[in-house]
């Protein structure tokens, strides 16, 4: 039970208002019209006088003659914030940009009228654009913390006061907020480092600072000197009860009483509540610290009574929110209980409702969401997470052995017990554990006693079950456990089969990623029809994938039509002589697609990589910022994170990755003479990429550093030619090619990569020539983008961090689903464009993990000979001149 302590006014939240006035008025340098000077005046004592209706006037008279003064923007919004005109305010925000995009007063106004419109990731982006300015501005520093507090990330606002400090380190309410920041985050010796300071230089004033020195404490473990500390703020809240004259008893006891409670004084800190509450009957922190106290005692009607008088009087109290939705989940209103803790979370996105969330979401068959959030506290407070998990732990090991005589309440309990510890595993990627104590779960639910709670906690382990095998990879297996799970919930009639239908969709999706269009379009084509029939709109899916949805739909419409000639090609493929009907032609096609589409369950038994990035061109009209420094990072992390051997990768970058350059090292010096039938080889080429209009001939082509885009045929590198190289020279069964180009994406300027607008690389077109896997960074008719966040692209950057989310045994598959959707999010945003990475496959067998150990390594050719070498000889992890490429970037 945390504590809303009593302090000086926000600090952020007053800097807004007294270092940010409604309109700083700065005469501009240029000015050389007396009436515009004074129109300024006039607009300015309109906004001191409260005259808003007259400011909008008098700078809207000013900005006609004058549409370039930045300043008349500012005081227009500042006066229609005040009127409630947001959107007006914001299109004078924009204008004022537009017109200044550097003056650092625009961003910080425009942040706090986001702020106190509650939209404080709006308000986040606006300080940071001040910081980018001026890293040192201390008022964008504190308001972006408030900012970043008031939306959940604790972690992040405790960084921002870091800074702030540095500055000023003697301001003591920067360091209580710093501090209240590291307790939510568990940073908890941070925060009692930083309650210790506070007290010791603020002495009595700052004597409050007990209560949350020892919450902190406790929550660490340290219960001995939390206590000490809890009965310090008592006497200093008793000393304040046996002083006052009745006026400001409310807040003491109030504060008494909460010290009490975490003594487990539950009488003496009953007693306070209930005379706070007394004395104060309109502060909802009263009546909500009442409530969660008579909840721990089992009153739940009086607390559920006190909760609902305390979100009447603060609708924002997330506490109370949190304690009703608690009752209202162990009463079965688990709908109900989910709204409140939706409302929790617009609130503050914080550990606690995550998980509390989560709970409900598991209960009532939202198991991918219930994983998401949990995946969610984790990061947020993996300290709480931790404490929670132990906590079913122990529940579990409690209730060992208690299944016979009163035991089916016992068994009801455990089995929901294993559950839930099943979803920490799944949140934390231990899927091993997973299964095992949800099979736990199914084995106690056989001996429950209840018909239709059993029913319905075995459809949720079949849900839970199946979105295991969903993280596996294991497809086949979740869609029969979401089906099954499906056909037993449509008998129940309360809504939950949706929840089967959303599990379901996302098998799809997987399947869609795997190239596997009929299994998806089968499972498409059934929850489209339930969809309609209930009206179901939520988890709907974003227009890019909708659409290839569609197309698995027809896919699968075409397999059912074809069902007669497939039976005929499996009984071709098991070497059964085709029907009469089939003719020869048939046959050999079927011969075609097995062979291209061959399984491979193999150890790996070494792993090569070529890695190409060229932002630096013979033509430097075409040149790329991070190409080459984004070929050095994928480099990088093939070798310090994924067990690729030093001298197993070839980087060229920049004037090493000429044409001759790259064919040599792909057709004839090195890859054909060191990839063996089993081994594992990367390709990666971070360039431009040219769309088939600009050849006579139709073919696209990736650039070089030596290509003349007026002549790609002579000096560009052909797709055709790639593709026939690969199939022909690198003797591997797995070759992974990676295309971050921009056909691959289009280009024209501004950070994205490509000579034209027109079609990309076909990567399906690629994957049939090589066999094996193909990622391209866009579809055919979308640019890729370099970021405008950080140096380097958008893709390489989520391609290799989907790579790590698992650790060395991460799943291409795993990594390619949250490089697509990262992808998206990023460029969308900044952007507004799409950017639809594209993974094309023939792959069989178990999903890639380009991670794993190599099982029989064999040593490199050490120094090649490079025909533009220009006297220099490549050698591995370097471009061919022997310099990083890190130090090439432009």
């Amino acid at each position: 039970m945390k504590i809303a302590k009593r302090r000086p006014c926000n600090l952020a939240l007053s800097l807004a208002f007294v270092l940010i006035p409604a309109i700083s008025f700065i005469p501009p340098a240029f000015a050389s019209d007396s009436d515009y000077s004074k129109m300024l005046e006039k607009g300015e004592r309109n906004l001191e006088k409260k005259e808003y209706e007259n400011a909008v006037t008098t700078y809207t008279k000013l900005l006609r003659d004058h549409p370039g003064v930045y300043e008349a923007y500012l005081g227009r919004a500042a006066a229609r914030s005040e009127l409630n005109d947001k959107e007006g305010a914001l299109a004078d925000y924009d204008q004022a940009i537009k017109t200044n995009p550097n003056a650092m007063e625009i961003y910080l106004q425009r942040g706090a009228l986001q702020a106190r419109s509650g939209d404080q990731e709006a308000a986040i982006r606006d300080y940071g654009e001040v910081l980018r300015l001026d890293p040192k501005d201390t008022r964008a520093l504190l308001l972006r913390a408030n900012a970043l507090k008031e939306n959940g990330d604790f972690a992040g606002a405790g960084r921002d006061y870091d800074t702030y400090l540095k500055f000023n380190s003697s301001e003591h309410s920067a360091r209580r907020e710093r501090a209240d920041c590291k307790l939510q985050a568990g940073a908890y010796n941070e925060a009692i480092a930083d309650y210790e300071y506070i007290l010791k230089k603020g002495g009595s004033k700052e004597f409050d600072v007990h209560y949350s020195w020892g919450e902190a404490l406790k929550l660490k473990g340290d219960t001995i000197s939390a206590a000490d500390h809890f009965n310090k703020a008592i006497a200093y809240y008793t000393k304040n009860l046996n002083r006052a004259q009745k006026k400001g008893l409310g807040l003491d006891y109030m504060y008494r009483g909460m010290a009490y409670y975490q003594l487990s004084q539950t009488d003496k800190a009953l007693s306070d509540l209930e005379n706070a509450v007394s004395s104060l009957p309109g502060n909802a922190t009263a009546q909500f610290k009442l409530g969660h106290l008579q909840l721990t005692k089992g009153e739940t009607s009086s607390a559920l009574s006190h909760f609902d008088d305390a979100l009447k009087l603060n609708p924002r109290l997330q506490g109370a929110l949190l304690d009703r939705a608690s009752i209202k989940a162990s009463q079965g209103r688990y709908e109900d209980s989910r709204a409140d803790l939706d409302r929790a979370l617009q609130i503050v996105r914080n550990g606690d409702a995550l998980h509390a969330r989560a709970m409900t979401l598991l209960a009532l068959g939202d198991v991918g969401g219930a994983a998401d959030d949990l995946a969610e506290a984790s990061k947020a407070n993996p300290a709480l997470m931790e404490t929670k998990r132990k906590e079913v732990t122990a529940k579990i090991e409690q209730g060992a052995g208690a299944g016979a005589g009163p035991g089916a309440g016992s068994n009801i309990e455990q089995a929901s017990n294993y559950s839930r510890l099943a979803l920490f595993d799944l949140a934390s990627g231990d899927l091993g554990a997973a299964e095992r104590n949800v099979r736990q779960s199914i084995k106690l639910d056989k001996n429950k006693g209840g018909i239709a709670s059993s029913r319905a906690s075995g459809v949720n382990n079949l849900l839970l079950l199946g979105h295991i095998y969903l993280k596996k990879h294991s497809l086949v297996e979740a869609e029969a456990m979401f089906r099954t799970a499906m056909a037993t919930l449509s008998q129940s009639g309360d809504g939950n089969q949706k929840y089967a239908i959303y599990s379901l969709e996302q098998c799809a999706k997987q399947f869609m990623l795997s190239s596997k269009l009929e299994e998806a379009g089968s499972i498409f084509s059934d929850t489209r029809m339930q969809r309609a029939a209930h009206g179901w709109t939520d988890h709907a899916m974003p227009i890019e994938i909708s659409k290839r949805a569609e197309q698995a739909v027809e896919a699968y419409k075409q397999k059912r039509k074809d069902d007669r000639q497939e039976e005929m090609v499996r009984k071709a493929a098991l070497g059964v002589a085709p029907a009469a009907s089939a003719t020869s032609s048939e046959a050999s096609s079927t011969e075609v697609v097995d062979s291209s589409q061959t399984i491979i369950n193999r150890p790996i038994r070494d792993k090569w990589a070529l890695i190409v990035g060229t932002g630096r061109f013979k033509e430097s009209s075409i040149n790329l910022k991070y190409a080459a420094k984004d070929a050095q990072d994928f480099s990088d992390f093939l070798i310090k994170e994924r067990d690729f051997a030093p001298d197993h990768v070839q980087l060229l970058t920049n004037e090493a990755a000429t044409r001759a350059n790259i064919l040599s090292l792909l057709g004839n010096k090195w890859l054909p003479r060191v990839a063996e039938k089993d081994d594992l080889v990367v390709i990666y080429f971070s360039t431009h990429g040219s769309a088939s209009d600009l050849d006579i001939g139709g073919v696209n082509y990736l650039v070089a550093h030596d290509t003349d885009p007026a002549d790609l045929y002579a000096t560009g590198i052909a797709m055709q030619d790639l593709v026939s190289i690969i199939k022909a020279r690198v003797h591997s069964d797995r070759v992974m090619l990676v295309l971050d180009a921009c056909h691959s994406g289009s280009t024209g300027t501004g950070g994205g990569k490509g000579l034209s607008r027109s079609a990309n690389v076909d990567a399906g077109q690629i994957v049939q020539g090589t066999g094996q896997l193909v990622i391209s960074s866009s579809k055919p008719d979308q640019r890729s983008w370099e970021s405008q966040r950080y140096e380097g692209s958008v893709f390489t950057r989520y391609l290799i961090e989907g790579l790590r989310r698992n650790g060395h045994m991460t799943k291409l598959g795993d990594a390619y689903y949250y490089m697509e959707t990262e992808v998206q999010r990023e460029v969308l945003r900044d952007r507004g464009l799409l950017q639809n990475p594209v993974m094309r496959s023939k792959w069989r067998g178990n999903d890639l993990i380009i991670g794993v150990k190599p099982a029989a390594p064999s040593p490199g050719l050490g120094k090649i000979d490079l025909p533009d070498a220009a006297g220099a000889q490549s050698k591995s992890g370097t471009t061919s001149s022997g310099k990083r490429s890190g130090a090439t970037r432009k």
